[in-house]
């Protein structure tokens, strides 16, 4: 099973989404931005990469807010969701939208599968209430 690591950058109420470029697998859906974990890699060292190398942002990590395991057609992810700060402004370096979310309204954007358990926590956690 891989390990993904996603960042959940938040900033008044709102989080940060980024959409799937055409001719990438599930091409449309937005997602938590992110990556594979590669050997020798902490969690937190991958996201701070993964932001830098698809938004061209700093990122700073922090801790791990909770992990949803998904079943895609070619494997299972372990998607580990990871509470980050970021900033600068984003270049779209892979996807092809990013946009910054009301809590709210999280559940309304087509997420990608292995996404939406997070969506739902961060929102029972984070939301409005």
């Amino acid at each position: 099973m891989k390990n993904v690591a996603a960042a959940l950058a938040m900033v008044n109420g709102t989080v940060m989404l980024t959409r799937r470029a055409p001719n990438q697998q599930l091409e449309g859906y937005w997602e938590f931005p992110g990556g594979k974990v590669e050997p020798g890699e902490t969690v937190q060292q991958c996201i701070e990469r993964e932001i830098k190398e698809e938004l061209n942002l700093a990122c700073v990590a922090d801790r791990v807010f909770m992990e949803s395991v998904y079943e895609y057609e070619g494997g299972a992810i372990n998607l580990i969701g990871v509470l980050v700060t970021v900033s600068g402004e984003p270049e779209l370096l892979v996807h092809d939208r990013l946009t910054w979310v009301p809590l709210d309204d999280l559940l309304t954007f087509k997420l990608a599968p292995a996404d939406i358990p997070i969506a739902k926590e961060l929102l029972r956690a984070h939301g409005p209430n």
